[in-house]
């Protein structure tokens, strides 16, 4: 009879060792792997919400009206205010009027006041559905991003010598800005830089 030689003791130990490094290589990848993926989902969120509130931002600065209203006491309100105009609420950057196209009416368009405001690292886009409001008009909110630490606008315009000059605030009654730059700073310490046009 011929008898059967199996495995020692030896290649058995040799064999898990080989396996235990393969298996300890292969999980340190799949776990890196795990955190890239979730570390890309988050900075595509970040993007999604990002490209969000730009496009917002963007679509109520090139709709911007010329128009002023009257706030919730019947003062007159002017069409474009800014930071250190009074009135604004806390942590409020802005105050303007807009008009937004309404795609079911045709070429009709609804014109809204509109704020956008900076709170608990939170920029939020707020609005009211009358231009000239009450003490009790709602108004309502919409966060578009979180986790910042600093939004600014600079306002754009031209001097009397026809040159550009860039304000950190807009008083001007008569006439809206030819352009404004936000700079939004991440907690983290990201810089995002936009410059928008604004229709003449």
């Amino acid at each position: 009879m011929r008898s059967e030689r199996g495995f020692t003791l030896l290649e058995m130990v040799v064999a898990i060792g080989i396996f235990a490094v393969i298996a300890a290589i292969s999980y340190g990848t799949l776990s890196q792997f795990i955190d890239n993926r979730e570390l890309l989902v988050q900075k595509s969120e970040e993007l999604r919400q990002l490209q969000t509130a730009m496009m917002l931002l963007e679509q109520d600065l090139r709709y911007a009206v010329n128009r002023p209203v009257r706030d919730g006491y019947g003062d007159t309100e002017a069409a474009l205010i800014s930071q250190s105009s009074a009135g604004l609420g806390p942590g409020e950057l802005m105050r303007l009027t807009a008009s937004q196209p309404l795609a079911m009416i045709g070429h009709a368009q609804q014109i809204r006041r509109v704020a956008w405001r900076v709170n608990d690292g939170k920029l939020s886009r707020f609005t009211w559905r009358v231009l000239d409001r009450d003490q009790d008009s709602q108004e309502y909110e919409r966060v578009l991003l979180e986790g910042l630490s600093e939004v600014t606008f600079g306002f754009l315009t031209y001097n009397e010598e026809n040159e550009l000059e860039n304000r950190s605030d807009w008083f001007d009654v008569d006439k809206l800005p030819a352009g404004i730059e936000v700079l939004i700073t991440t907690e983290s310490g990201t810089q995002y830089r936009r410059l928008i046009e604004m229709a003449a």
